[in-house]
């Protein structure tokens, strides 16, 4: 039996606020374990980021915190948001601040199913400072530990990480202008599809863009049968530390000793998919709506 963490004492009298122009709240109190291990910055109305802007009237009993630390000489900075009725839950990691549904995506999960989510400000960009962020989960890296801490302080032990991400439309090799695709695959990266793969704008869950990461040591079929039965295209990473990439998947196969990870993505603006493909996800894992 798997014991969950006890819930986060987190006092909320006083310290958080209203922004004038929109109703979400901003500079909650932070866990301790938090707190430790990096700075607040204050969030104003004239300091608020446009993904922020974009939900502030819908993001109903989260809260947002701005929260940075160094790492040799980069900066990182980040969104912390999270539930202040429901906390403890399943928790998302968002590597990308040009991918705007993504965000979008996660106040919905967090809305529905409590937890909270962490994405890097980066001024719209998907890389900072040159860097991917997605590219930085190096062994015992600062970055490395600061973020797992952060996501161990909402998520049960019995959860796994979680990601969501977004992809521009088609593969560049068949025509469009991204890298990812069902219609791709490589020697480390295998597709396992629901069922008929559609190329073009939006094609819901048959689209080419819209899948499930796992990764493992060693393809799970067990585990991509479940997905693909919910009709969840599947994309299984065989990680290696040959082929170590330093992503979030690749340090949670590799330096943590399991292989608890789910990764979702959609094409571009392609909201209504990612809702539906949390739901089923949701599902697989037993969590149910609060």
């Amino acid at each position: 039996m798997i014991r969950k963490k006890p819930l986060l004492h987190i006092t909320m009298t006083g310290a958080a606020f209203l922004l004038a122009t929109g109703c979400v709240k901003t500079n909650c109190p932070l866990p301790d374990n938090i707190d430790q291990h990096v700075q607040q910055m204050q969030i104003k109305s004239d300091t608020r980021s446009s993904d922020l802007k974009r939900n502030s009237w819908s993001m109903g009993s989260l809260c947002a915190n701005r929260i940075t630390f160094k790492e040799g000489k980069r900066t990182w900075t980040f969104l912390l948001v999270w539930n202040t009725s429901h906390p403890q839950g399943s928790f998302w990691y968002l590597p990308h601040d040009n991918e705007e549904s993504a965000f979008d995506a996660a106040v919905y999960a967090v809305k529905r199913y409590g937890g909270g989510f962490l994405a890097v400000e980066s001024n719209g960009q998907r890389h900072m400072s040159g860097k991917d962020p997605n590219r930085n989960f190096k062994k015992d890296s600062l970055y490395s530990k600061t973020i797992c801490s952060i996501i161990n302080t909402y998520k049960p032990e019995h959860l796994p990480y979680l990601a969501l991400h977004t992809n521009a439309e088609g593969h560049h090799k068949n025509g469009g202008s991204g890298t990812v695709s069902m219609k791709k695959h490589s020697r480390n990266v295998i597709s396992f599809p629901a069922g008929e793969i559609k190329s073009g704008h939006q094609e819901g869950l048959e689209d080419e863009d819209t899948l499930i990461y796992l990764a493992g040591k060693k393809v799970s079929k067990e585990k991509v049968k479940i997905f693909t039965a919910l009709g969840l295209n599947v994309k299984f990473e065989k990680v290696s530390q040959r082929s170590n990439d330093n992503s979030m998947s690749n340090c949670i196969v590799l330096h943590k000793g399991h292989e608890n990870y789910i990764n979702i993505e959609t094409e571009h603006g392609d909201l209504s998919t990612h809702k539906k493909m949390i739901d089923k996800v949701m599902k697989i894992l037993g969590e149910r709506s609060i």
